[in-house]
């Protein structure tokens, strides 16, 4: 079973959001879309995470349109805070 969740934005420059595509695509994970918009998912232990995203060049959106149940999205938020800094709103 697969679950949703809010979305999430970031105060991110370039260079944080080009960190954050570089560590999805080390992590097996894969992005569609160009700099500004775009779809990316990444696998978990627990099953696959799917999702939008946004930049603007200040500010990225993230939204999980779709993930493992059992999988809370505190984890998969906690990781971006890492890489992105504190997040701007909170799911």
């Amino acid at each position: 079973m697969t679950s949703a969740a809010p979305a999430r934005t970031w105060r991110c420059g370039p260079d944080a959001f080009r960190r954050a595509v570089e560590e999805l695509r080390r992590a097996g994970g894969t992005i569609a879309g160009g700099d500004s918009e775009g779809t990316l998912s990444a696998a978990t232990p627990l099953g696959l995470v799917k999702g939008t995203y946004r930049f603007d060049g200040e500010e990225l959106t993230v939204t999980i349109t779709d993930k493992p149940a059992m999988l809370p999205v505190d984890l998969v938020w906690s990781r971006m805070d890492q890489i992105c800094g504190s997040p701007v709103t909170r799911a």
